[in-house]
């Protein structure tokens, strides 16, 4: 090798040697820095990965139960609508007494089944507290 090179060679290794010298402290604090950052995107990753799990539990839930009142909500749909634009049916007024009277038998029908509807719950509720008030009596085994 001429000397040339060998000092070429020499002053390639200092300016590296001053360079890297320079340079360390900063390549150490980035890589801190980059573990600090791995760190906390690895948090906050498994936080969004737990997150998005619940929501995609709740999401199936409610798909699900869309899915199964969507018949029955279709179906009071049809209902309504029927209920906004109800059938007329014309008759002549000889028959007007007699619907009058056969409406009036439904509503006196529907207001004594409201009656004993009423009394069946008053008689549940009462056999519940005596249920209740037995099971607190009774002595554990």
């Amino acid at each position: 090798m001429t000397l040339r090179r060998k000092l070429s060679a020499r002053t390639n290794e200092a300016v590296a040697w001053r360079v890297a010298e320079h340079l360390d402290p900063v390549r150490r604090e980035l890589d801190e820095r980059i573990g600090r950052l791995e760190e906390d995107f690895g948090r906050r990753l498994g936080e969004l990965e737990r997150r998005i799990a619940e929501v995609e539990r709740e999401s199936s839930w409610s798909a699900n139960e869309l899915a199964r009142i969507a018949p029955q909500v279709s179906a009071f749909e049809t209902r309504l609508e029927q209920q906004a634009h109800p059938e007329v049916f014309t008759g002549g007024l000889a028959d007007l007494p007699e619907a009058r009277h056969l409406v009036d038998g439904i509503r006196q029908e529907h207001a004594r089944v409201r009656t004993r509807l009423a009394l069946v719950s008053a008689y549940e509720e009462r056999l519940r507290r005596l249920e209740a008030r037995l099971l607190a009596s009774t002595p554990a085994d």
